[in-house]
């Protein structure tokens, strides 16, 4: 873990570029979880060793259940990443395998219980020949309800440093981003609504830059989208600290700006009963009662 800022993870260009298997994606708790045991392995996440993640730094963070996290683990273990490399004859191939090569878990009664793991081959070898590389908040990553509003969330935080402000990428480039298989969400009224919409409120929401997207038609058909992206101005930058501070409950209402303080809440009901009739209920009739 990065000790001076305990909030970044810095992960690899290629690993954030990282494509997977058609209809293999990871779920959200395996992506949270993945950017967890990459911040605890810190500078040596390249170095063909095993690392250590005590159970209760990840518990204290993640707040799943053992079952929930022995299932990411193992997704971790199983889901097989492919990644565009080039060798030093300049020529192209693709290399695939794992995310985690090796796995051990100890019972989580121990005392200091912890899970020992190994990233594979494939990982180690994108993230040693990396030039570039992305920060990314461990509280944004933590608190994002959408597993699209995490994929898109580390795409873009490689851009967000750069001097462009916008890039154009094809629509099935674009799915593979979210890890979309072709029959999830093909069409794309279906996929903006389901998955790109609200990828980009929770992005602004609760990241440190703001997000959003042109759709780009071919005749009649959109074909490519523009993604943007800038830095927020400080009072959204305070907001959205503010949001990561907050409990989760209640999130997606103030999101949706569908949150009314209690104060505006007593406020509006003190002056309904202010302005409405005194009735006399002394013997419910219910009429107005009139002084002589």
């Amino acid at each position: 873990m990065n000790k001076g800022n305990p909030d970044a993870i810095v992960a690899a260009g290629e690993l954030v570029e990282m494509r997977f298997r058609s209809g293999n994606a990871l779920s959200l708790r395996a992506g949270k979880l993945l950017c967890l045991l990459i911040q605890e392995a810190g500078i040596a996440v390249a170095e063909e060793r095993q690392h250590h993640a005590p159970y209760s730094v990840i518990n204290e963070t993640f707040h799943k259940s053992r079952d929930e996290l022995v299932e990411a683990i193992e997704e971790l273990h199983s889901t097989t990443v492919s990644v565009s490399l080039t060798d030093e004859e300049g020529r192209r191939f693709v290399k695939s395998g794992p995310i985690l090569s090796d796995v051990e878990r100890e019972a989580e009664e121990l005392a200091g219980a912890e899970v020992r793991f190994t990233f594979s081959p494939t990982l180690r070898r994108l993230i040693a020949n990396s030039t570039h590389w992305a920060a990314i908040s461990r509280r944004a990553v933590l608190a994002f309800e959408s597993k699209y509003a995490l994929r898109l969330y580390v795409f873009l935080s490689l851009r967000a440093g750069l001097r462009k402000t916008s890039e154009d990428f094809d629509l099935d480039d674009l799915r593979d981003v979210f890890g979309l298989p072709d029959d999830r969400l093909p069409r794309w009224q279906d996929f903006k609504r389901r998955a790109l919409d609200p990828a980009i409120a929770e992005i602004n929401h609760l990241a440190g830059f703001r997000a959003g997207y042109i759709p780009i038609k071919r005749g009649r058909r959109i074909t490519r989208v523009r993604l943007t992206w800038g830095l927020k101005a400080v009072d959204e930058l305070v907001e959205a600290h503010k949001e990561l501070e907050r409990p989760r409950t209640g999130r997606t209402a103030r999101r949706e700006g569908k949150v009314e303080s209690i104060a505006e809440e007593r406020q509006r009901i003190a002056n309904s009963l202010a302005s409405a009739p005194i009735r006399n209920l002394r013997n419910g009739s219910g009429a107005t009662e009139h002084n002589t």
